[in-house]
């Protein structure tokens, strides 16, 4: 039995090792970085992250025992080089998983963000025909090993796949079209939103191109692992989306801030109230802005220093909020104390 040939069988997944191992590499960085700066984040966020980052170094783990197998151990078996083993299971289902969880992460937080719950279902439609398809070809692996059989996955294949760029396309485009709302209204919290609007543009596109470059040169040439190799990389690539949307609130913990807030003012002095932009770094999903406005306003009377009454505070708090946005802006002032005031001291 001749061999088939090596580039197409087991050089593709080489180059897709090498790959997989720069992501890999900037995914072990992200989830340090991620650690060492959200230790508030809730226990659900960090026990997606741990199982998230577990998954994913069994699946690249996975990866490298099948490239050893198929060019060391068995170099030059043309039987073992012509079919399909475990080791592809394994990736197959530890990407199904991780797309699983880090898109249910996507979606979630687009739900919060804009309580669309009509577009959150369609969203979760899509990830578990997704997953669907996943499971359906992770079963016809197991009835049919040989790569001579990879034609009849046709279907599970396309399932899957068109599935996961039409997921990861619209989970992108619904997210982007909400920031590109709140960046319309919020000029404070521009920065923040274009940081977020990047993450998304580039997260999503790699995913839904690695997956789209899969399904390609599956129908190429069905027989070959090139596909396999396109699709290596894709866990890591989800693994760095969920800590890419995480970690990006680092930067709101040194968020400008306008105007101080030292001293009191009056009406009369002309002196502009304190404001700042703070954005919500308790919230793990990272996208709740929240603008405030500090008031605190002061009457000075014409009082008897004998009566040694403290001043008249008018205080007022007030929320609203675009129809489309969750946006907050509150107006909050606190009482001065009567032995901190010394406008009426003796």
């Amino acid at each position: 039995m001749s061999l088939p040939p090596l580039d197409t069988i087991t050089g593709c997944l080489l180059i897709g090792t090498w790959a997989s191992s720069l992501l890999y590499m900037f995914e072990i960085i992200q989830i340090v970085y991620y650690f060492q700066n959200f230790e508030q984040d809730d226990w659900k966020f960090k026990a997606l992250v741990t199982v998230a980052s577990l998954v994913d170094t069994l699946s690249t783990v996975g990866d490298y025992i099948c490239v050893y197998l198929y060019t060391i151990t068995h170099a030059g078996d043309a039987e073992y080089l012509g079919n399909e083993h475990w080791p592809i299971l394994l990736y197959l289902f530890t990407t199904a998983v991780l797309a699983v969880l880090v898109q249910a992460f996507l979606v979630f937080r687009y739900w919060r963000f804009t309580r669309n719950t009509l577009i959150a279902l369609f969203l979760c439609f899509g990830i578990i025909v997704s997953f669907s398809g996943v499971f359906t070809g992770s079963l016809f692996t197991i009835l049919y090993t040989s790569l001579a059989d990879r034609p009849k996955f046709k279907i599970p294949a396309a399932l899957w796949l068109v599935s996961e760029v039409a997921v990861n396309a619209g989970i992108a485009s619904v997210l982007l079209w909400e920031f590109r709302k709140a960046r319309g209204i919020l000029t404070e919290t521009r920065s923040v939103l274009d940081r977020l609007i990047a993450v998304t543009i580039q997260s999503g596109a790699a995913a839904a191109t690695l997956a789209g470059a899969g399904l390609i040169s599956y129908y190429i040439n069905p027989q070959s692992n090139v596909s396999v190799a396109w699709l290596y990389p894709l866990g890591r690539v989800y693994v760095i989306t969920l800590l890419s949307n995480l970690n990006v609130r680092k930067s709101a913990k040194s968020l400008f801030t306008a105007g101080t807030s030292s001293g009191p003012w009056t009406t009369g002095s002309g002196r502009e109230p304190p404001k700042s932009t703070r954005w919500a770094t308790d919230d793990s999903c990272a996208i709740h802005v929240h603008p405030t406005i500090h008031t605190s306003v002061q009457l000075v009377s014409d009082l008897d220093p004998r009566h040694d009454r403290p001043p008249v505070s008018l205080l007022s708090s007030f929320r609203s909020g675009a129809d489309s946005s969750p946006e907050e802006i509150e107006m909050r002032a606190n009482y001065l104390s009567n032995k901190q005031s010394t406008l009426f001291s003796e």
